[in-house]
């Protein structure tokens, strides 16, 4: 008789990316029990984001952000939706899930007592995350801290919002890339298990190639998993060193400007 194959609990967010994720891990026949799906937006807008930003980053650089993503918006949003809809086949995609039975749980908070109940009555072996929400201690305390994780970015150089962006930005676009990672306490800080590059093609933005590295992500946590279920030994590559600047934030339109100059040297 083989070996039981890990029980595995999705964290995910809402919408078609989340689901292009699931999709992946089930048809790499990753054991998904249940999944958890939280949303905190109102009306597509997360204002308790921009309330922390405001205070933390100043009223006049969030302006100067929400100006900068308008005109991307208005420079890109056709290509992209070009390219997001060949990614993202919601077709294709609703095809894969429903071959498959699992648990689901909305919520607006992982770490909420009814949450971490389902979470814990499904007796998981491994938490994966793909969510733009904290997950904290007492939930990742639930599978003795072993959830795998993943950033749209080379970590632990380029962490939090755009890591493509400021990649090009930055003059380093052979760190244009993706890192699936055991999560921790920090932001895009833990152990990596996968990493690799993404190069740039005709059309893509920023964004695109962060759609890229998400598919990228959910691939190599489908290895990962597999490995293990195989017995298979993993190897992580430790960060000691974390370096507070490397946790980017949205860009502001005077960035995006300057950002459309090296775009051009990329592709």
């Amino acid at each position: 008789m083989g070996k039981e194959k890990l029980r595995v609990v999705c964290l995910f967010g809402t919408g078609i990316i989340f689901d292009k994720t699931l999709s992946i891990l089930l048809e790499n026949n990753v054991n998904v029990v249940g999944v958890c799906n939280a949303n905190k937006h109102k009306k597509g807008i997360d204002f308790s984001y921009l309330k922390i930003a405001g205070k933390k980053y100043g009223w006049g650089q969030l302006f100067l952000q929400i100006i900068g993503r308008i005109y991307y918006r208005l420079l890109n949003r056709k290509k992209d939706i070009e390219i997001f809809n060949q990614i993202y086949n919601k077709q294709e995609i609703d095809s894969v899930i429903k071959q498959y039975n699992f648990e689901t749980f909305a919520t607006e908070n992982y770490g909420s007592p009814e949450t971490i109940a389902w979470i814990k009555s499904l007796k998981p072996d491994l938490l994966v995350v793909h969510t733009g929400y904290w997950v904290g201690k007492k939930v990742r305390d639930l599978v003795d801290g072993k959830v795998i994780g993943g950033h749209p970015g080379i970590t632990p150089d380029y962490r939090g919002v755009h890591s493509p962006f400021w990649a090009i930005y930055n003059n380093e676009p052979e760190k244009v890339g993706y890192t699936a990672f055991w999560l921790d306490s920090g932001v895009d800080t833990g152990d990596i298990l996968h990493q690799d590059i993404i190069e740039a093609e005709k059309g893509d933005s920023f964004f695109t190639l962060s759609w890229k590295g998400m598919v990228g992500i959910a691939k190599a946590q489908a290895k990962i998993i597999n490995k293990i279920d195989n017995g298979e030994e993993l190897f992580a590559r430790k960060i000691s060193e974390v370096d507070e600047k490397t946790n980017y934030t949205h860009p502001t339109i005077f960035q995006y400007l300057e950002y459309k100059q090296k775009q051009k040297k990329v592709r």
